[in-house]
């Protein structure tokens, strides 16, 4: 493997600069806010720097979800504690009370989720690359989550419920997503007080599950 050259960790570096700054733009300002204008003076770097990285913004907010995916699985790739702590930290993040481990990352996967869903923000439609990115990123992320929910149901209660793992797992993702959206509307609310209560929604859906799992093999 070919040693990295001085002038190749400068180009290096030069890029994360880039999508560091173009971060930071994006989380406060959505696609429609963030020019490359922005993101040259917010890195530091000329215009030119910018677009010799990345030919449009388009391309730029794909290589911001790439970046911010792998800040996710960082933080989210592996397997949680709980149950519930997977839903309580994705709400505390969502609600603007994020943890001290909370990064911009995760935050922009959020305002990609708005971007996704209103296919005409920032003239987004079916075919726009970063629409698709964003779905391919986030089947990614499903599979993640189910995986991890599978870990915490018994043999014994999947033999009854095989689909209890991804049952689980779309309640987790609606409950943080939809926590997400109604913090990003005017509607103010004390988040905090929710958030033990969703956990207990998903730690309670396992439980009766398990309960009603064994009760049907018991003589």
């Amino acid at each position: 493997m070919a040693a990295r050259t001085p002038r190749s960790e400068s180009t290096a570096q030069s890029k994360r600069q880039i999508l560091e700054a173009a971060l930071d733009l994006a989380v406060e300002k959505g696609y429609a806010g963030t020019t490359m204008a922005d993101v040259s003076a917010a890195s530091g770097l000329p215009i030119g720097s910018v677009y010799w990285h990345f030919r449009n913004k388009e391309q730029l907010f794909v290589e911001l979800l790439k970046h911010s995916f792998e800040e996710w699985k960082t933080v989210n790739g592996t397997r949680p504690a709980t149950v519930r702590d997977r839903v309580e930290r994705g709400i505390a993040g969502a609600a603007a009370t994020p943890p001290a481990d909370w990064t911009r990352g995760e935050a922009f996967l959020k305002v990609a989720m708005l971007l996704a869903l209103d296919k005409r923000l920032g003239g987004l439609g079916d075919e726009s690359v970063i629409r698709q990115k964003y779905v391919a990123v986030r089947r990614e992320m499903f599979t993640t989550i189910v995986g991890h929910m599978a870990s915490f149901v018994p043999d014994d209660v999947v033999e009854v419920f095989p689909d209890l793992p991804e049952q689980l797992a779309v309640l987790s993702l609606a409950l943080i997503d939809g926590f997400y959206l109604h913090a990003s509307s005017a509607v103010g609310k004390d988040f905090d007080r929710y958030v033990g209560l969703a956990g207990r929604v998903v730690d309670q859906t396992l439980a009766e599950h398990t309960a009603l799992a064994r009760s049907e093999r018991e003589p």
